[in-house]
């Protein structure tokens, strides 16, 4: 995978650090986000770089970066509601990249629920994954709330939510509950014996994410 070092300003003006995987001929752009920063999270964990790979194989850009506060990225944590900007943020630079194309958002825990604001707010975006959300921890760890339901009744991209079985932030019947809160047409997909951090399973998980953003899997 041909990485390239990339830099993108957001709407507040904090300078973010990302890494561009980009095919010859990319069908779309998908932004990465990575889990709490606070707890370790950055774009280097596992998952991303993982998710990374597999959209760059199924023909897409993935742009994964750090938030604000995390290693070169400027600022400092912004309690999950900053964060959203820096969504909007990776998804105007993608945009830039892959004019006319179509867009998604993907993150992984922190970053699926970071991720979901921005999403629902960008009519652009046409499929949203979210990574074993933390929806069993209950309200603490600084997590934004869900969009409100206005705003999700409107909404209309793609949607798949998937965790482990061995997931104990995210447990598959609280994920199931809350991807239909999402959207009622949210698909589900659990990965058996798979953990939060998917250790043993990125390879089925990076498939999993880029057979549903390109098309390919998962109605």
């Amino acid at each position: 995978m041909v990485m390239e070092k990339v830099a993108f300003d957001t709407a507040d003006g904090i300078r973010l650090e990302g890494r561009l995987a980009m095919p010859e001929q990319p069908s779309g752009g998908a932004v990465l986000c990575h889990a709490h920063p606070v707890y370790g999270g950055s774009m280097s964990n596992a998952p991303i770089p993982a998710m990374q790979r597999a959209l760059e194989a199924a023909g897409w850009a993935g742009l994964r970066f750090n938030f604000r506060g995390v290693r070169l990225s400027e600022g400092i944590h912004g309690g999950g509601v900053a964060e959203v900007k820096d969504v909007a943020a990776a998804l105007e630079h993608m945009a830039r990249i892959v004019p006319g194309k179509p867009l998604a958002v993907a993150g992984w825990s922190f970053g699926s629920l970071v991720g979901l604001h921005a999403a629902c707010a960008d009519s652009r975006v046409e499929s949203y994954v979210a990574v074993a959300p933390p929806v069993s921890t209950g309200p603490r760890m600084d997590l934004p709330t869900n969009p409100t339901p206005e705003r999700l009744a409107v909404w209309r991209a793609r949607v798949l939510a998937i965790c482990g079985t061995r997931d104990d932030f995210c447990k598959p019947k609280d994920l199931e509950k809350w991807a239909r809160h999402v959207s009622p047409k949210a698909s589900v997909k659990i990965l058996e014996g798979a953990d939060h951090y998917f250790y043993g399973s990125l390879d089925e998980l990076g498939e999993a994410v880029a057979s549903f953003i390109a098309g390919t899997g998962i109605a």
